[in-house]
């Protein structure tokens, strides 16, 4: 029973160390977050609530006293990195006083914002209304590109045919000889020539 009790709790520790929140992002475990759909649908409502969206940055508008952030919205994965997908729930503004340098904070890159939520704003997507819900961030987050690598092994075919395990390539395995010396043959020759 002990044992058991062990196990589980050695996975969950496991579990939870495997999943790393930034600091900034990280909130209480009994704080309530609102979520994007909500904030949404509830137009004003839920302003001034507390809230951690993320997503792919599609604009970035600097203005005077602060930066703009058009996020198309994508859920969180448990690090609170973005899970991007075909398919999105729609796009929200990030507001942030001060300036984050659009070279930096370029489109195509994810973020993970933390704030309270603000007034519904108008605006448009190409030629589309759109309103878009507001998060006035206390933290915005920029999360590291991921490159994908192509890594693949050549392996000679052959080498898994059960037929040739049992013979040695000599071009690929060379055996190593080492001399060894006998003593009494060598001392005999030297001390008889004396």
């Amino acid at each position: 029973m002990t044992t058991r009790i062990i196990a589980l709790s050695l996975l969950t520790w496991l579990t939870a160390a495997c999943v790393h929140i930034p600091e900034k992002l990280s909130v209480a475990d009994d704080a309530s977050l609102t979520n994007f759909e909500q904030a949404k649908s509830q137009e004003n409502a839920l302003k001034g609530s507390v809230a951690r969206w993320g997503g792919v940055i599609a604009k970035v508008n600097n203005e005077a006293d602060r930066t703009v952030i058009e996020v198309v919205h994508f859920d969180l994965k448990g690090s609170t990195r973005p899970k991007v997908k075909d398919e999105t729930k729609g796009r929200f503004k990030v507001i942030y006083s001060g300036l984050l340098d659009p070279v930096i904070y370029k489109e195509g890159r994810s973020i993970t914002a933390i704030g309270r939520i603000g007034d519904l704003t108008e605006g448009k997507i190409g030629e589309h209304s759109y309103q878009y819900p507001t998060l006035v961030a206390d933290y915005v987050h920029l999360w590291k590109e991921v490159k994908q690598v192509d890594i693949r092994v050549e392996h000679y075919p052959h080498w898994y045919t059960p037929s040739l395990w049992h013979y040695a390539n000599p071009y690929y395995h060379r055996p190593i000889y080492r001399r060894v010396n006998s003593p009494t043959k060598t001392n005999a020759t030297k001390t008889n020539n004396k």
